[in-house]
């Protein structure tokens, strides 16, 4: 509440929230951490998810050129982040971020971390881009097609569309903007 979110956001995004040994045992045994380099390269650059990345840039190529002219980052660019974060949009997660982040902060290991995100996300909440029940991502908090942390998303995420609100779950331009 000191940090200006509102006793009605806090009960929103607060109910039924305990601690998740799913997040704790992922967080535990990470990918990136164990697995050799070239396990792990094989799994997120492989010919299908680059034949997918052409095809999904090809697609793209008129949204793609209005978000370089805007920002200035190429689709090349921009699809490799995508397609290595998410599959393009495929792969999001499915944790409730509140709880993966709160989660995280009460396990202690970088407890300090994780509070700032948890902070991060329930101003994403008290702003209104997103329900809580529609704030998905990883175990670990990272959220969206873009998989921002909240602290990034608060800094990053943009309403391409136009729509009100920033987007990056299901707005195909609010996710490409954000990317850039």
């Amino acid at each position: 509440r000191r940090a200006g979110i509102s006793q009605a956001t806090l009960v929103r995004a607060l109910a039924g929230v305990a601690p998740n040994q799913k997040v704790l045992d992922r967080d535990r045994h990470q990918p990136e951490c164990t697995m050799t380099w070239a396990r792990y390269k094989a799994l997120v650059s492989n010919d299908q998810r680059i034949a997918t990345g052409r095809d999904i840039v090809g697609r793209e190529r008129p949204l793609l050129r209005q978000v370089e002219g805007r920002y200035g980052v190429g689709p090349g660019v921009i699809a490799g982040i995508w397609g290595l974060e998410s599959g393009f949009g495929a792969t999001t997660g499915d944790f409730h971020v509140i709880e993966a982040l709160a989660t995280l902060a009460w396990e202690g290991r970088r407890a300090s971390f994780f509070r700032g995100e948890l902070m991060a996300a329930l101003k994403i909440l008290e702003n209104g881009d997103v329900a809580p029940t529609k704030m998905t991502g990883s175990y670990a908090g990272a959220m969206g097609q873009p998989q921002f942390m909240p602290s990034s998303y608060l800094r990053y995420a943009v309403d391409f569309e136009g729509h009100g609100r920033r987007d990056i779950w299901t707005s195909r331009p609010d996710v490409l903007g954000s990317i850039a």
